[in-house]
């Protein structure tokens, strides 16, 4: 777990990088900071929501013994999306903490 919770705060940096050339290194209050982070949450929120349908109808087929390995595939995905959103919710906070002596 140790390994993996290090390459995940590594996509966070470089994700950080990624939207810092893109959108500016810090944000110009804790309004926008705010902002920015309930966009990725909103993000985050709809892909979770996406594999829970997906997660219902697998076990709906499984209790009748169906076969719906396309769900599990399609479940996969939306787990890795929405893995890839918390990372980009982490790369706004951090993102925010840069934001901190414009905001005071």
């Amino acid at each position: 777990m140790k390994e993996l919770e290090h390459e995940i705060k590594t996509a966070v940096f470089k994700e950080y990088e990624r939207a810092a050339v893109k959108f500016g290194k810090a944000n110009n209050s804790n309004h926008e900071s705010f902002a920015v982070i309930l966009e990725e949450l909103e993000e985050a929120d709809f892909s979770r929501f996406k594999f829970k349908g997906v997660f219902e109808k697998f076990w709906e087929a499984t209790k009748t013994n169906k076969k719906s390995w396309n769900d599990v595939l399609d479940m996969q995905a939306y787990a890795i999306q929405t893995a890839c959103e918390w990372v980009q919710v982490a790369a706004m906070c951090h993102k925010a903490m840069q934001s901190k002596e414009k905001a005071t």
